[in-house]
């Protein structure tokens, strides 16, 4: 990630589309990484987020925003919707909020998920119990796209959660999305988000912080990996 002022911006022409089958395609997100000019996060503080998160709602009506549980990472606020007014607004590759963060966009679609128990679709409860890991992966050979999106599984470790998260987290969903705009290589090519109903004592919490830890030493491509909640704003 580069630390400058630089920004682009791209238009996105929008095509409607149903809500995703389970063997469709789903409907394009706009997802919005805050990310810390520090790459350790050291200069995050609760006061600073306070003030990112009054940005997001100037700027977003609708969709779902996150917040990081663990300490002194990348990415420490997350924001994704599926609003088609923000799908229609420019883009911004790479924008600074203030002096302690920039914003990362990328428009996804989903194309493939694995589901763990049934539901009416992705990411759309509020419950205070909902956690999520995000997972953040950045590639540049085009050539590698079908070898990559058939084998998302192991490299992403979507099977290494569905088989070996504690079951009383309550793992609902695992979702595959592949960038579709802009082609910058400041946006992830990939976002997996796994979606926990469960997560709802600080005990849950900490077993599940702990999964994504081990998960790290684990030998899955390289990429961004953490635990988010719900945040409002």
């Amino acid at each position: 990630m580069e630390n400058g002022s630089h920004s682009s911006t791209f238009k996105l022409n929008i095509v409607t589309h149903p809500k995703r089958s389970r063997g469709g395609q789903g409907p394009l997100t706009l997802f919005s990484f805050v990310a810390a000019n520090a790459r350790d996060g050291t200069q995050v503080t609760e006061k600073r987020l306070r003030d990112v998160s009054e940005t997001l709602k100037n700027n977003f009506a609708k969709g779902t925003a996150l917040k990081c549980k663990e300490k002194n990472v990348v990415y420490p606020m997350v924001h994704f919707t599926e609003d088609r007014d923000s799908l229609m607004s420019v883009l911004q590759d790479q924008k600074d909020l203030g002096e302690y963060f920039q914003l990362h966009q990328g428009v996804y679609r989903e194309i493939k998920s694995i589901e763990c128990e049934d539901g009416d679709g992705p990411f759309l409860t509020t419950s205070t119990s909902v956690s999520y890991i995000v997972s953040g992966f950045k590639t540049l050979d085009s050539s590698l796209v079908e070898v990559m999106i058939e084998s998302w599984r192991d490299w992403t470790g979507a099977r290494h959660m569905y088989l070996h998260m504690p079951y009383d987290l309550g793992l609902q969903r695992i979702s595959l999305l592949k960038k579709v705009a802009p082609d910058s290589i400041n946006a992830f090519t990939y976002v997996v988000l796994a979606e926990c109903l469960n997560v709802n004592t600080e005990e849950k919490k900490m077993i599940l912080l702990d999964f994504v830890q081990r998960m790290r030493v684990e030998k899955f491509l390289p990429g961004y990996l953490s635990v988010y909640e719900l945040h409002k704003i």
